[in-house]
């Protein structure tokens, strides 16, 4: 396992810090106001449903913050371009309100194939966050954004654990808050909405250039609005032909509708896999039933990838995920324009710029976004409206991980509107840390309770406050802070 290493305390976040001891609560109407009921999920002070009072806001100030790393062993191996592992090493963060109400947050550690962090770099930036008496934590909205300027993981756990602890003291699951500060202007963006031109219908397993990748099966949308299931796919790791059919079809017999393969390796073997599992599902499904998605992850070189386009379009591929190593936007476009199979872009994209940048160059006819990249909730919905303004396909993915996280991935699709999201991965976990998440027939079932909707087990004690008061960085009498060691999971847990 790659665990933190011992040189975590030496790094300090770079935080900007208001100005004075700190902002008092302030009046209807003022800016800094507006920005701290965003931070909670308000869009403005006359929500009916979301308003929160001014004497509520100091009850949702943070007490409390501490993290810790924790190992997940894994049922197979995660295997494809990037990444070889049998266990998933997630960052944990912890945050406690003022009225004693705590939310969490996980990130993987062992993921800087993609998110360019190690569990080195995102307990650095935890260890060297201010002491919660800080006047920074006054908004941890900023604070987030802040830290996301150079760990945008690390920036994530602050968003989600403190989104998730304010939800949870308001009775509401954080879909439902992320729909009231978001989902209006998110909406207006969607293709085929008033005002928007593009269709909606998903596509057929042989879905070809121009059809919107939207997903085999449908959300069911509950009273509000917001779904109360989440299609999401399968995923089919590197292995041989036999293998692929094997694990596609126990994923059709499991009721997905949606597989995705792993491809960028030898495109032979690549072929021989995807035409077994389009084989496989085929025969458990019926023909075309299951949309087959492939991602290469940069693996291919663009003669390569162009030459396995014709063969993914044969075998009905209703998009190729990244077939060009990231940084090369201009390779990546040259694929999108020649091949007959939709290309989206993935490593390349983690912002709105980013996306504005495929868009410009025509690299990609999709994107696909995770919380982990972008940093912060704004940042990752700013990045949605840029897609969905310059005609883009979405999808929200996130680093396989436990519950915990791919509650998160689940909340963010349902609060933004989101119908493509890979939120199947605790299913591959051996020994989770959370519980209250379930997957039946292919879909999510998105948890109703209020916050993210889960019970994380993990053991407060066995965290590690960040910026120990009178302490720099939390290190006893000068000495470097080590990592947390990982922490022991239940093995009653499933």
């Amino acid at each position: 396992m790659t665990g933190g290493g011992r040189a975590a305390g030496r790094l300090h976040a770079e935080v900007d810090r208001p100005t004075g001891t700190g902002r008092d609560v302030e009046p209807p109407g003022s800016t800094s106001r507006d920005a701290g009921l965003a931070a909670l999920g308000v869009r403005d002070a006359d929500q009916p449903v979301f308003r929160v009072r001014d004497a509520d806001l100091p009850a949702l100030r943070v007490r409390e913050a501490s993290y810790g790393v924790v190992a997940l062993p894994l049922r197979r191996r995660l295997r494809h371009t990037t990444a070889d592992t049998g266990e998933l090493v997630q960052v944990v963060l912890r945050l406690v309100l003022a009225d004693g109400q705590a939310g969490w947050a996980e990130t993987r550690g062992n993921g800087a194939y993609a998110t360019h962090h190690t569990t080195d770099s995102i307990v650095a930036a935890l260890a060297g966050l201010p002491a919660v008496t800080d006047p920074v934590w006054n908004d941890p909205a900023a604070l987030a954004a802040s830290v996301a300027r150079h760990c945008p993981p690390a920036a994530m756990l602050l968003d989600v654990a403190y989104r998730d602890a304010t939800a949870r003291v308001r009775g509401v699951p954080l879909a439902e808050a992320l729909r009231a500060e978001y989902g209006d202007v998110l909406t207006a963006l969607v293709p085929g909405s008033p005002g928007r031109p593009g269709a909606t219908a998903a596509p057929s397993a042989t879905a070809t250039r121009g059809a919107t990748a939207a997903p085999g099966g449908a959300a069911v949308p509950g009273e509000n609005g917001i779904p109360t299931t989440l299609p999401t796919h399968a995923a089919i790791p590197f292995g041989t032909p036999k293998e692929a059919a094997e694990l596609t079809a126990s994923a059709a017999v499991s009721g997905f509708r949606r597989v995705k393969i792993r491809v960028g390796g030898d495109p032979f073997l690549d072929s021989a896999r995807i035409a077994a599992a389009r084989t496989a599902a085929d025969r458990v499904s019926g023909a075309g039933a299951v949309v087959l998605a492939a991602d290469a992850n940069g693996g291919w070189d663009p003669d390569t990838a162009l030459a396995a386009t014709p063969w993914l379009a044969r075998y009905g591929v209703a998009w190729l995920e990244q077939p060009t190593r990231p940084g090369d936007l201009p390779a990546m476009a040259r694929v999108r324009a020649e091949s007959p199979v939709p290309v989206w872009a993935d490593e390349d994209v983690r912002d709105a710029a980013d996306v504005h940048t495929v868009a410009d160059l025509a690299a990609a006819d999709g994107v696909h976004l995770k919380l982990e990249k972008a940093g912060t909730v704004a940042a990752l919905a700013e990045a949605v409206a840029a897609a969905r303004e310059r005609g883009l396909d979405v999808a929200l993915g996130q680093m396989d991980c436990g519950r915990l996280g791919c509650a998160t991935t689940a909340h963010l699709a349902a609060g933004l509107g989101l119908t493509v999201a890979e939120l199947w991965g605790y299913a591959n976990v051996a020994h989770d840390l959370a519980t209250g998440l379930r997957l039946r027939d292919g879909a999510i079932l998105l948890p109703d309770a209020p916050g993210l909707g889960v019970d994380v087990l993990l053991d407060a004690a066995h965290l590690v406050p960040v910026g120990l008061p009178g302490v720099p960085n939390g290190a006893p009498n000068g000495a470097v802070l080590a990592a947390p060691v990982p922490i022991p999971v239940p093995a009653s847990l499933p």
